[in-house]
């Protein structure tokens, strides 16, 4: 048509617009220049490359094709046993089993069907994908494939294996399930919804909805998501992770809203294990060979830290912000600033708890000393509150409260009473209550006391 055109400009020279026609001639000819070849992919011809039986179908423009068909479309080809063709539409569905290929992959399934003009590939039954490289595999019972824009949508039952050699020779693999997940092969990015359970390694990730970069190495969780890993645990309205490119580690964790992690170091040798928890609006831990080196907390910050076989006794940590600093998974140092509060109990070699600290400030450095699991200095600073801090003696308190007891035994076995229901009664209402006064006691003591003796008396004057 371009050359009959200009043909037609070169036929008119010397009459009255000659160059204005090659003028539009050069024209056409530059856009011709400037469109890419995929503008003209799709007016190539789908083509029947062989089929055994060949017949024509009840609908118009049909056809019906059995015995080792095949068609081919550009830079893709499918095949299958029995498939109709419908021409008028340039469509073909394929219910003899279906191989579809294209230039960077292949899909299997029991059944498929192919839209030449939307350029899209739908796949049914025990549905395969991958790509020559092995990089992914993709599975489930029903896919669509974008062919030209190499994104692959499966709604039902999907499962999806990222593969990634490692320098060592081995191969680290990404699994994604959900209800529903969408690829893009060209950009190593998946979404997923609903159900989603994320496993890589021993990291265990699930949520609502789920963006995965895998070109970039990051992760976006929305929806009640969870993050496990051995020894962490996060949870909050959304969490965004990234991942070491080479080393293929957790580097970092951000947690937005109502957020909780949890850091655990397992039990060794004569040791218990310790457990650092922390609560937050905003949580940011940094990671390095997947060991916790920094959480950071900010707004409403609290931390706890104690250890296993004392869990009753939680340390605490409380202000506007926490920064907390590990070494090889350890507490080392941590700072609490704005309004902060804090509480050390003092743990004895015998195991026992001898009494807690309880200090208050602007800021609390406190400085940890990991072979001992505890605190080695504490250090307080105030400019709009003052700084103050006590000791409390938690085995002078033993003392004193079974000494009470004791008094109220004797009190009620002088007065003929041997049922001791109401010193029980009365201990349980003691330990509900704040700790009260010995004289706050005397009233309760008195009262039973005259209980009994009027009790007594009225047995004695009856026959």
């Amino acid at each position: 048509m371009m050359q009959a055109f200009g043909q037609r400009c070169l036929e008119l020279r010397g009459r009255r617009y000659p160059r204005v026609c090659l003028r539009v001639f050069a024209i056409l000819l530059a856009l011709a220049l400037l469109l890419p070849v995929g503008a003209f992919a799709q007016s190539s011809p789908l083509i029947m490359k062989h089929a055994d039986n060949l017949a024509v179908a009840r609908k118009r423009g049909s056809l019906l094709l059995e015995g080792r068909v095949f068609f081919v479309h550009d830079s893709v080809q499918f095949r299958t046993q029995r498939a109709t063709w419908n021409k008028d539409a340039e469509v073909v569905n394929c219910d003899g089993g279906f191989l579809f290929t294209h230039p960077s992959g292949f899909i299997q399934a029991k059944s498929g069907m192919y839209r030449k003009k939307q350029s899209l590939a739908t796949a049914m039954g025990d549905v395969v994908a991958g790509d020559s490289a092995s990089s992914y595999r993709f599975t489930g019972d029903f896919l669509e494939y974008d062919r030209e824009n190499e994104i692959l949508t499966m709604p039902q039952k999907p499962k999806l294996y990222q593969y990634e050699k490692r320098k060592d020779g081995g191969t680290d693999t990404l699994t994604i399930e959900a209800n529903k997940i969408i690829y893009n092969k060209k950009a190593s990015f998946a979404e997923a919804f609903k159900n989603v359970k994320v496993t890589q390694s021993d990291m265990v990730v699930t949520c609502d909805t789920g963006y995965f970069d895998r070109a970039n190495s990051w992760l976006s969780l929305k929806g009640n998501p969870t993050f496990d890993m051995k020894n962490y645990h996060l949870t909050g309205d959304s969490i965004y992770l990234t991942i070491d490119e080479n080393k293929k580690t957790l580097t970092s964790a951000l947690v937005i809203r109502n957020a909780h992690g949890i850091s655990k170091e397992d039990p060794k040798k004569n040791a218990p294990g310790n457990v650092t928890e922390a609560f937050g609006d905003t949580l940011f831990c940094e990671f390095k060979d997947n060991k916790i080196e920094r959480l950071y907390v900010n707004l409403n910050a609290k931390g706890f830290f104690y250890e296993t076989d004392l869990p009753d006794y939680r340390n605490l940590m409380d202000g506007n912000r926490l920064d907390m600093y590990f070494k090889k998974g350890k507490m080392d140092h941590a700072v609490v600033s704005g309004k902060a509060q804090s509480t050390y109990f003092y743990v004895k070699k015998d195991r026992t708890v001898s009494g807690k600290n309880e200090a208050a400030g602007d800021t609390i450095n406190i400085v940890f000393d990991p072979l001992k699991n505890a605190v080695k200095t504490l250090r307080l600073l105030g400019r709009s509150t003052i700084a103050s801090g006590r000791y409390v003696d938690l085995e002078k308190e033993q003392r004193q409260k079974a000494e009470k007891e004791k008094a109220l035994r004797d009190s009620l076995a002088a007065a003929g009473v041997s049922d001791t229901t109401g010193l029980t009664k009365l201990r349980d209402d003691n330990d509900k209550k704040v700790r009260r006064k010995p004289s706050a006691l005397r009233p309760s003591m008195n009262k039973m006391i005259k209980r009994a003796k009027e009790t007594k008396r009225k047995e004695e004057e009856s026959p």
